[in-house]
């Protein structure tokens, strides 16, 4: 809510400002403030599925892929970012601001197990915002790079349904929540093809350094089953890193407002460090499940996100 709610004091205030006092072409001139907001779309998959998977071959219970990963999210690259004048030397700009990026999947998919066939489905949650600090590098009139240190705020949350129809017949819930912090290296590149049209490079190549937060994991399931209950939990700190690699261009709509769009293709390695994890059924504890459980927190999987995002950013000089 707070996320929309940002949006449209954003764009509003673009509206409203679009035939004020002139600023810069492509690149930022002087001392601005730099306001954007987009959206992306494409496909989101995440590794909650993958942990899922896992934990559940102990019960003998085989998912088939996670559907519907694929669609359109409003809250992505929502943020400004300040960029203070250093002069006209090679360090031309410092920077510094924040980016909030939203996405949301309803999944569904089926599982088999020996006698059965499982209806599953769930409501998946990511957010996570990116607090930017770095340079403007001018290394030529026309070509610039950009390094950056940003700090990553993760947060991603599931809630699902668990039907089975067969012997035995089961229903049941996956709650999983996961929080994180940690900072990354990253770089961008800008190259102006003419003063309307820029292209442009974002990556990140390295991470966690300095901050890398113990962050928190939490799954738990319950079954109810014809032949009895199954609890199954795990709980323990969640570690990331990202690598990402996104570029596209940007066009001048009028001085000030820009168009962008750009291909962008995001992995963030995850794992939960020093889970305690245990599987209870009505018989009583099962060494197998809690097996699954804590293997399956302790893997290192992948947040993919893979897709297209198109939007404005807006100057304000000072």
């Amino acid at each position: 809510m707070v996320h929309k709610f940002l949006f449209l004091i954003i764009f509003s205030f673009i509206s409203s400002s679009l035939f004020s006092s002139l600023l810069a072409q492509g690149k930022v001139e002087g001392s601005a403030l730099r306001v954007r907001g987009g959206l992306f779309y494409g496909g989101v998959k995440t590794d909650i599925e993958k942990r899922s998977t896992f934990a559940d071959y102990f019960l003998v219970d085989l998912n088939q892929k996670w559907e519907n990963g694929r669609g359109l999210d409003l809250i992505n690259q929502l943020g400004a970012d300040y960029y203070q004048s250093l002069g006209s030397g090679l360090v031309s700009h410092a920077f510094f601001g924040v980016q909030l990026n939203g996405h949301s999947r309803d999944y569904e998919w089926r599982s088999f197990y020996p006698a059965g066939i499982g209806i599953k489905e769930g409501t998946y949650k990511l957010n996570y915002n990116d607090f930017n600090l770095g340079l403007t590098l001018s290394i030529a009139p026309n070509f610039r790079i950009l390094p950056k240190y940003v700090l990553r705020v993760v947060d991603q949350s599931f809630e699902g349904s668990l039907l089975g129809a067969g012997v035995p017949s089961y229903f049941g819930t996956q709650k999983t929540t996961a929080q994180g912090i940690a900072g990354l290296v990253g770089a961008g590149f800008e190259y102006d093809l003419n003063s309307d049209v820029t292209l442009f490079a974002d990556l990140l190549v390295y991470g966690p350094l300095l901050i890398n937060g113990k962050g928190s994991y939490n799954n738990e399931v319950i079954l109810l089953r014809t032949d009895g209950g199954i609890y199954s939990t795990a709980d323990g700190g969640y570690l990331f890193s990202s690598q990402k690699f996104s570029f596209g261009a940007s066009y001048q709509l009028m001085p000030k407002l820009r168009l962008f769009a750009s291909f962008d293709q995001e992995k963030m390695n995850t794992k939960s460090q020093s889970p305690t994890a245990f599987t209870l059924t009505t018989a009583g504890f099962s060494g197998l499940g809690t097996a699954g459980q804590f293997l399956a927190a302790t893997k290192e999987e992948t947040i993919d996100l893979t897709g297209i995002k198109f939007g404005l950013t807006y100057d304000i000089g000072f």
